[in-house]
């Protein structure tokens, strides 16, 4: 039996259940799945291990057109990956389409790699994926258009199988019980970020980071990991917010990213949050280079 190699990037506009699609693949919580839109802002990479290949998934910040500093970096990521990437699975969400932006999407992505993939498949009918498939082949020329539940895990065993089919032979590059190229910092970066999105109104999620200032993994007198890391936001109000009343706020964020990065790393964690503010860092390409948006 031969054995195949390759990435796959999943590419589209926000909430279309790229990251939603990657936890499943992987069978890991490896990107941010939220209500809101544009949580994704980095290059996440799942990898899934099988007999006859292994495959390296990366889901990609939400595509979109904006001006802002921080908006262009995740717009760079996307380009990136289109570049790196074997195979590229095109994803839309069949009741909330911006058609311009997606053929826009489609026009960056080499035609030879692109698979459309229609998610949600439970929202809508056999008739209405016909019709959206015909009217997706016949302006935009694809051959492959596949329709998925990245949540209810429907179709998505099909979709691995077209995007082995396109890779070519090669040997596995990574151990075959790795789920990810991302240290576990970053994982635990993510998982606090994720809270802040969760916890916090509109506007907070989008102007705050997290940086890690100390992770300390266990040692043989001290089992427990520790790790200090910080929530950036733009303006002292901004921090208040985070903060919440005697502190009730980053206290719940904390207890919740805990136990998410303990389940994560199966062992104790020491999690301590503090808000710091760095003005305008959105808008300053120096700050977002250093919170790893480059």
């Amino acid at each position: 039996m031969s054995f195949k190699y390759g990435h796959v990037a999943l590419v589209g506009e926000p909430n279309v259940g790229k990251s939603t699609l990657l936890n499943k693949l992987v069978g890991e919580q490896l990107a941010i799945v939220t209500p809101k839109p544009q949580t994704t802002r980095h290059r996440i990479a799942g990898i899934i291990n099988r007999e006859d290949a292994q495959i390296v998934v990366l889901d990609t910040p939400g595509f979109h057109f904006s001006s802002k500093p921080l908006n262009v970096a995740m717009l760079e990521v996307v380009d990136n990956v289109l570049q790196e990437a074997d195979v590229i699975c095109l994803m839309l969400d069949p009741k909330a389409m911006n058609a311009q932006l997606n053929k826009r999407l489609f026009d960056r992505i080499p035609k030879e790699k692109v698979i459309v993939v229609i998610n949600k498949a439970d929202t809508i009918t056999h008739d209405e994926f016909e019709k959206m498939a015909t009217s997706i082949h016949t302006d935009w020329g694809v051959k492959e258009i596949v329709v998925i539940s990245a949540l209810h895990d429907i179709g998505v065993s099909h979709l691995i199988s077209l995007i082995i089919d396109r890779f070519t032979e090669g040997q596995a590059l990574y151990p075959r019980d790795a789920y990810t190229q991302h240290p576990t910092r970053f994982l635990a970066a993510e998982i606090v970020r994720a809270q802040v999105f969760l916890q916090m109104g509109e506007e907070i999620p989008y102007i705050t980071a997290v940086a890690i200032d100390e992770f300390r993994e266990p040692t043989a007198e001290n089992s427990v990991t520790l790790i200090r890391a910080a929530i950036v936001v733009e303006k002292e109000s901004q921090k208040a917010m985070v903060i919440g009343k005697h502190g009730a706020r980053i206290k719940e964020i904390g207890v919740k990213a805990r136990l998410q990065i303990e389940d994560l790393i199966g062992s104790k964690v020491f999690l301590e949050l503090f808000v710091r503010v760095e003005k305008q860092w959105t808008k300053d390409r120096d700050k977002i280079k250093e919170f790893g948006y480059v």
